[in-house]
């Protein structure tokens, strides 16, 4: 019941915000607005132009704090009734580069490639302890193939695949050991090749935008530590408001779900960590991200765009224990040739 209302008052939230709009004149498509690009922490959003390039740079700022078993938080001094180590927050921040080239009209090609830097704040009964981890991540090759163009409409299909240059053995010091591997939120990757395939809608009047977008990441490989990350799915829906020609307001909805480990990596014990027990690292949640986007249209920086994105988590639930999401912000720096 939480879940089936929460996602109705988020999809009811996007609405609104584009409802001043709806009684406005239709009008052509164009990415050439504040708001013709989707928000900061939606990825291949739209095709390019035969010829046409674009270049983003995303920077993520992610927290989490305390763990939740399902949907309710779980104190740290429970996780130590039944594990040796209770992790107690852990700070991502991840920069990733995309990029987009026009091959044909009816076709886009996309790449991105993230790296990060994650900090883990855990417990045992005896201490405190920190774990760090500096990865790049897998690199993510899509194409992107216009299904519908008319007037302010637009739906494309995108499908691809990851090369699996993140690393998936990154080890550190911890209460146990001067150098164990670390749990998988630590790694930079899956370790696999993986097939991307998803969707995104896009309409537009005078005043006001509106998308939806689905993602999925499905994994069929176990990687050489012996283990598979669960599949993941994505869906978001998004409203977006010009104030004026180079600022637009947005808010968005946004669902997560993805599951559970297949194996285990062998240089961890998900007995002692739940970091690292492969039936501990599915879950959900749900988001309303609120965001602005400006668009520079004179000066040296003509042409270039700035988006932010803060997350506002509103259900979560978990296999857990878990670190629960507690922040997030997306930066996104934006041009397109």
């Amino acid at each position: 019941m939480v879940r089936k209302t929460a996602s109705a008052g988020v999809l009811l939230a996007c609405l609104l915000t584009t409802a001043p709009a709806l009684a406005q004149d239709i009008t052509p498509w164009t990415s050439d607005r504040p708001d013709g690009h989707a928000p900061a922490g939606v990825l291949v959003d739209f095709l390019l132009p035969k010829g046409g390039t674009y270049f983003a740079v995303r920077l993520y700022q992610e927290q989490f704090r305390g763990t939740r078993l399902g949907t309710e938080p779980f104190l740290f001094d429970d996780v130590l009734d039944f594990f040796s180590v209770a992790p107690l927050s852990l700070d991502k921040e991840i920069a990733e580069v995309e990029f987009r080239w026009g091959v044909a009209n009816w076709l886009t090609l996309a790449g991105s490639m993230p790296g990060a830097r994650a900090e883990m704040f855990s417990a045992t009964d005896a201490l405190f302890f920190e774990t760090t981890s500096e990865t790049i991540g897998d690199i993510k090759i899509r194409g992107l193939v216009d299904l519908l163009a008319m007037d302010d409409y637009r739906m494309s299909l995108t499908l691809g695949g990851t090369i699996p240059t993140g690393q998936t053995s990154r080890s550190g010091a911890t209460p146990f050991t001067p150098s164990g591997t670390l749990p998988y939120a630590m790694q930079g990757g899956s370790g696999t090749y993986d097939f991307l395939a998803g969707m995104t809608f896009l309409t537009q009047n005078d005043l006001a935008s509106l998308g939806a977008q689905f993602n999925s990441v499905i994994r069929v490989f176990t990687n050489s530590r012996g283990y598979r990350l669960g599949d993941e799915f994505e869906f978001s829906v998004w409203g977006g408001y010009q104030l004026s020609d180079w600022v637009s307001l947005s808010m968005r909805g946004l669902y997560q779900t993805w599951g559970d480990v297949a194996g285990s990596d062998p240089g961890t014990d998900g007995t002692i960590d739940p970091g690292a027990n492969s039936f501990a690292q599915g879950g959900e949640r749900i988001f309303i991200p609120f965001g602005v986007n400006l668009m520079f249209r004179e000066g040296p920086i003509a042409g270039n765009r700035l988006s932010l994105e803060w997350y506002y988590p509103i259900h979560q639930e978990l296999h857990g224990p878990q670190l629960s999401a507690h922040r997030s912000l997306v930066m996104s720096w934006q041009y397109q040739f």
